[in-house]
């Protein structure tokens, strides 16, 4: 009588902590990038381009899956910058 008190009350609490489960959020993270010009020596000659952060070519990113990326980007070029995926 006593171990089935014991297993149902195992039971019953089992079953409280599995409806309950985990409810956490994805991770975020957040990147600024600074659109600017610069110079750049691509094969030796030194050329304007398009730097992120100062750096050509611009910073990696890495990520795994379910990550949220915020990735706030600041256009100091004199013209429309566009950023595809």
């Amino acid at each position: 009588m006593r171990d089935s008190m014991a297993f149902c009350a195992s039971l019953v609490v089992f079953l409280l902590f599995l409806g309950n489960g985990v409810n956490c959020e994805d991770p975020y993270r957040f990147i600024t990038w600074k659109i600017t010009y610069g110079d750049i020596y691509p094969l030796g000659v030194k050329q304007q381009g398009i730097l992120i952060n100062g750096q050509f070519p611009g910073p990696q990113i890495d990520a795994v899956t379910n990550e949220n990326l915020i990735i706030s980007v600041y256009n100091y070029l004199r013209e429309p910058f566009l950023i595809s995926w």
